[in-house]
């Protein structure tokens, strides 16, 4: 089973970063063509939109992998997925009326009567990317991995060419919303025609009783997630409150990187989430931590060197990509990189609390707390005009909320100390990664005065040099991974051979 999960999660987590890698060129056009406040308005823009996206449907599509699995072919699986259809378009209408009604709640929550003047068209932008945001979700739930990874990837590729040519033919953050319009259009009719061919005739069929069940499962793992989404994204409407537009645009690069780590995430939590609900329903809570560990074994093997790599040559990664004029970022982006290894509990815990939603309404609890301090110190810091302090109590607040989150769920998988030994090689992948880091350090600090991208490249290189060989030699692959790479390396006709699991061990 894991070596099935681990290639679904695979095939979406591909899928999604070759989607990144096509939008990545976006910000890095936006900030050589527009000025730091336009580019700063822009940010704004879609961090409204991204936020509305995420927190108004409250995770209600995310009930298809909870009920879905459970439906009978046909009526009874057209009900459900209408039910999703139809909330979605309902949140969405009803913000997208909302903003329309009440164009200077933008000012109120800005600051700024800057985004006033696009309530219209966010109105509409808004409404197309609620009521199409489920597809993926779907289709995963469905059992179509390998078709949801390439409908990530088409989606994402038509938006990136429309987004890219309203960039480079007519920067401006009208042509820029218009794209995304165009887009969440194209995306519509996706969506209908694979929702018929899935579901025919989903569109005629409609059960209260279904989505009451689905409200009961969805709102309360809604609210949980709403938080978490809040205690992400907060920060980033106290800044923009707080400081002019370009200032919020330093900040904002200082947040980049991220939206990574959340395509791996997701589509990790894609995968675990059905086998984890299986396990549950079975009672077998032993096996849950056993694939827990797996999974963080995986993920850091990519996130450990991938912080450390960004904290040694993190001025040269800014610089590299925004040009000197965002070498203020820095300090943000390095206090914001303390989130990719907490990346790895949010992957671990989110697939849980959905299997356990008996523990959801402790889980608000915590985060309303959460919450009310971390608005508490974002008001105090903010109001001092410290933009660095914003990132560090965001940050500390996320913290705290993993390890808050991370034992109340080890207790209730029962784990004791002995099953500590199951997570020792993502120990042993953040030691090989501290080593690569310093040795990378070293080669940053030789070439000290050079070229930032001579610097990165060299200091890159030097990190994945000695952190390949040190989780050899720590002894992190199994004997079945060794053999997998074995095979890799004579199928692509490299002139070397890996040790075999024997004589590693005879070494």
């Amino acid at each position: 089973m894991d070596g099935t999960l681990a290639r679904r999660a695979a095939w979406l987590a591909s899928a999604k970063a070759l989607a990144f890698a096509l939008g990545f060129a976006l910000p890095l056009i936006l900030v050589r063509t527009l000025s730091q406040t336009e580019f700063g308005i822009y940010k704004q823009v879609f961090l409204l939109l991204n936020t509305g996206m995420t927190i108004l449907p409250l995770g209600f599509a995310m009930s298809a992998f909870y009920f879905l699995p459970r439906c009978e072919r046909g009526r009874a699986s057209s009900r459900l997925v209408f039910n999703i259809a139809i909330f979605h378009l309902a949140v969405g209408g009803a913000a997208a009326l909302a903003l329309v009604a009440f164009p200077g709640a933008l000012a109120a929550i800005f600051a700024s009567h800057e985004l006033v003047a696009y309530a219209p068209a966010l109105a509409l932008l808004g409404f197309l990317a609620i009521g199409t945001s489920f597809l993926e979700i779907i289709a995963v739930a469905n059992g179509e991995v390998a078709l949801a990874a390439r409908l990530i990837v088409l989606t994402n590729l038509v938006k990136t060419i429309l987004l890219l040519g309203a960039a480079w033919l007519a920067p401006t953050i009208d042509a820029l919303i218009a794209a995304a319009t165009v887009n969440c259009l194209l995306q519509a009719a996706l969506l209908f025609w694979y929702l018929d061919s899935r579901f025919p005739r989903f569109w005629a069929t409609g059960d209260w009783r279904m989505m009451r069940a689905q409200l009961g499962y969805a709102l309360p793992l809604g609210a949980a997630a709403m938080l978490s989404m809040a205690q992400l994204d907060l920060h980033s409407y106290f800044v923009a409150r707080s400081f002019d537009a370009a200032t919020f645009a330093i900040y904002a690069v200082g947040c980049f990187q991220l939206p990574f780590l959340y395509i791996v995430n997701e589509s990790v939590g894609a995968v675990m989430i059905p086998a984890v609900g299986r396990l549950q329903r079975e009672g077998r809570p032993s096996e849950i931590v056993g694939l827990i560990a797996s999974m963080m074994r995986k993920l850091g093997a990519m996130y450990f060197p991938l912080y450390a790599g960004l904290v040694v040559t993190g001025r040269e990664f800014i610089t590299v990509l925004f040009t000197d004029s965002y070498r203020a970022s820095w300090p943000i982006f390095a206090v914001n990189l303390t989130l990719i290894p907490l990346c790895m509990l949010t992957a671990a815990c989110d697939p849980v609390l959905r299997a356990y939603p008996a523990y959801t309404a402790v889980l608000v609890r915590i985060r309303v707390v959460l919450i009310a301090v971390l608005a508490f110190g974002l008001w105090a810091v903010t109001a001092r005009h410290w933009l660095l302090g914003a990132i560090l109590v965001m940050v500390g607040v996320n913290l705290i909320d993993r390890i808050v989150v991370s034992t109340m769920l080890a207790r209730m998988l029962e784990m004791s100390w002995r099953d500590l030994a199951l997570f020792r090689d993502v120990a042993k992948l953040a030691l090989a990664a501290t080593v690569a880091a310093l040795a990378a350090e070293g080669v940053r600090a030789l070439l000290s005065g050079a070229a930032p991208l001579v610097v990165l490249a060299a200091a890159g290189a030097t990190l994945a040099i000695v952190y390949v060989p040190m989780v050899w030699m720590l002894g992190v692959p199994t004997p079945t991974e060794l053999a997998a790479l074995r095979r890799r390396a004579v199928g692509a006709g490299l002139g070397f051979a890996l040790p075999s699991a024997q004589a590693r061990v005879e070494r």
